[in-house]
């Protein structure tokens, strides 16, 4: 499965739902115009509308005004929109599930969460959970993968077993992976402005029922026309609302069937997907959300979310009896109807296919192997009900210094390989929205025992909590893998605690007036994530679309891979990394040692490349880093923190010697 070419796609999607919309938006403010010129004769008293003449110009100017009002509206939901998952999520009255909650249904929830964020590559999302909705349904919306959020009802969370919800997870990071939240989150600004003008005519018809009484007789004329005025109103709200779901019904209908497919990719097994469709086509109250705000997020959810859906043709989703037929072949359309609440925090059954299982798959597919592995791969349990590991001593993580020492490049498609590895006092601080800054402060913390007291002092009262973390040793190269583990309870920190978090991070940086390759690796994946969550930057426009134009870049991170080797020649190395197919034809040459600056700036252009020319790039910075066969922690620091920033969660350098 291509995610980044379905991504692409989406984006493409766009323009033509623009077009759509901006044809609902002319015909919405033609027919508010005619109305309001329609109300104008009928109470006009100074007989200003003369001639036909007189009548047109007023028409256009009209339809002119309404047009750019109603376009400004759109605007200003879209902008509110653009602020993250989280602005729907609280739209609709979800409530967040924090890191370190401990109800089990709950903690289930987060596990699930998290293993198929960690195999799937991307940002683990925020979690809220709709009360006070008994359908089984879900949602995931946001602008991209670093805003994310995803949302389960209760009646999810109630009804659904382990795998259910797993199935129905992974259908929801399928919609996060193949770029369609940012779709939907589109579509539903746009789709709220059309609706906007049937609410201004429902409150106009409501009102002047109760004005009419107070009014006198010499105006009883002009206030009978408001009512009036105020139901053509609620009738043009009904065409854009009608209007909204040919738009949906239009660009959703195949993307849910692209999800469906994709989360058996994440999970590799398709019954549970098919067994929660079943207990959506049996439950008493299906996959309804009775939330005044779901007529405009319909298209958000896992099932349809609405009970008027036209007899199916404007339906937003496909018919669950053709979804569970293309999962289940062997299925004999009866849905599940009785059912019971699952114990909390339910038993997991066994994985459906093994590791080599998909070894073989993947040998048999090998231009698959990014998107697969990217993709798939066993989901451990890590959390629930498993079996105790014996942990390693902190004194076994730091064997002597030797030439070869192993280092341990982070999977993010293999949370089962690395993952006990990592003390299990540093995985739960990174779970805990209290311990979760130390653990990024105790990551900074300097080998050079002068700046380590300069730190110290630093850090204050902080360091107390600091130290007692420095006692569990991290396995070379597993560092970025507890930053990305403690994001979610990072994010629970208000304005004010992520300024303070940020200002000591830079202090504990510049603590030797100079900033290091690991320091400045671990400051690139904390802002990637936290800055557009607390609203300090946008994302980057997309700026480059071809290779040539990000040569300046590439060359800059080929210069500083072949300065690391030093067994072999310079001009040696970096000559290797030239034949490669996709800048095999262009004269790139080996530049000084780039230093951090160089390296910042760099990788800033990148971001501002599409997402799948910045996944090519990020395949030549592998095949570099093979080369020679070996991984350097310098190496495997930089392509780890590179597939992080720029999105992209491509397996490994070597990733078969593992």
């Amino acid at each position: 499965m291509d995610f980044y070419r379905h991504q692409d796609q989406a984006k493409k999607l766009s323009f033509r739902f623009l077009a759509l919309f901006f044809i609902g938006l002319l015909l919405l403010s033609a027919g508010l115009s005619l109305a309001g010129l329609l109300l104008w004769q009928i109470t006009d008293q100074t007989h200003l509308i003369q001639t036909d003449s007189t009548l047109w110009r007023w028409y256009v100017v009209g339809n002119a005004i309404l047009f750019l009002t109603l376009l400004a509206i759109a605007v200003l939901k879209y902008t509110n929109l653009c602020r993250g998952g989280r602005i729907v999520a609280e739209t609709l009255g979800a409530r967040y599930i924090a890191a370190s909650t401990s109800h089990p249904n709950e903690r289930r929830l987060r596990n699930i969460v998290e293993e198929i964020g960690l195999a799937a590559g991307i940002p683990i999302p925020s979690i809220y959970i709709l009360d006070e909705e008994p359908g089984i349904n879900a949602f995931a919306a946001g602008m991209s993968v670093n805003d994310a959020v995803v949302v389960v009802t209760q009646g999810a969370m109630t009804y659904l077993t382990r795998d259910e919800l797993q199935g129905v997870i992974a259908h929801e990071f399928s919609h996060i992976v193949n770029g369609d939240i940012r779709l939907n989150q589109q579509l539903a600004a746009l789709i709220g402005s059309l609706m906007f003008i049937g609410e201004v005519g429902r409150w106009l018809a409501n009102t002047s029922g109760r004005r009419r009484s107070f009014s006198s007789s010499r105006n009883n004329k002009s206030s009978s026309a408001i009512p009036l005025f105020g139901f053509f109103l609620m009738l043009l709200g009904v065409i854009g609302t009608v209007w909204g779901k040919i738009m949906k019904a239009a660009l959703n209908r195949q993307r849910e069937f692209l999800a469906d497919a994709s989360a058996v990719q994440f999970t590799r097994y398709a019954a549970p997907l098919a067994s929660a469709l079943k207990k959506v086509g049996g439950f008493r109250y299906s996959s309804l959300v009775f939330h005044p705000q779901a007529s405009t997020f319909g298209h958000l959810f896992f099932s349809q979310g609405l009970t008027e859906n036209f007899r199916g043709w404007l339906a937003t989703h496909p018919p669950l009896s053709e979804r569970i037929s293309r999962l289940d072949p062997d299925w004999d359309g009866r849905y599940t109807n009785a059912m019971q609440p699952v114990p909390e925090a339910d038993q997991p059954v066994s994985p459906a296919f093994t590791a080599n299982h998909l070894s073989q798959e993947i040998q048999q597919h090998p231009e698959l192997v990014g998107a697969v592995l990217a993709s798939t791969g066993w989901l451990p349990r890590v959390n629930d009900h498993q079996p105790e590991i014996k942990r390693v001593t902190p004194d076994d993580f730091n064997p002597p210094p030797q030439k070869n020492d192993k280092v341990w490049v982070y999977d993010i498609t293999s949370p089962s390989e690395w993952l006990p590895r990592i003390p299990s006092p540093l995985i739960k601080a990174a779970r805990s929205a209290f311990d979760a800054r130390f653990l990024m402060y105790r990551l900074l913390i300097s080998t050079q025992p002068e700046t380590a007291a300069k730190q110290r002092m630093l850090l204050g009262s902080a360091y107390t909590q600091v130290k007692a973390l420095m006692k569990y040793s991290i396995p070379n190269g597993l560092q970025f893998a507890l930053i990305e583990l403690a994001i979610p309870a990072l994010k629970e920190m208000t304005p004010e605690q992520f300024t303070e978090f940020h200002q000591q991070i830079w202090s504990l940086i510049q603590a030797d007036d100079q900033q290091s390759i690991e320091e400045w690796l671990t400051y690139r994946m904390l802002n990637h994530q936290l800055h557009p969550h607390f609203g300090i930057t946008t994302s980057a426009k997309i700026r480059a679309s071809t290779v040539e134009s990000l040569l300046p870049s590439l060359n800059v991170f080929l210069s500083y891979l072949a300065y690391l080797d030093e067994s072999d020649s310079t001009e040696n190395r970096f000559a290797a990394y030239l034949k490669h197919p996709a800048v095999a034809g262009f004269n790139l040459k080996l530049m000084p040692t780039p230093d951090i600056t160089q390296l910042d700036e760099a990788l800033d252009q990148l971001q501002q490349a599409s997402l799948s020319l910045r996944c090519n790039i990020l395949q030549i910075i592998i095949q570099a880093i093979e080369s020679d066969g070996v991984i350097r922690k310098e190496e495997a620091g930089l392509f780890q923190m590179m597939a992080y920033c720029l999105d992209c969660p491509l397996p490994p350098p070597n990733i078969w010697a593992h």
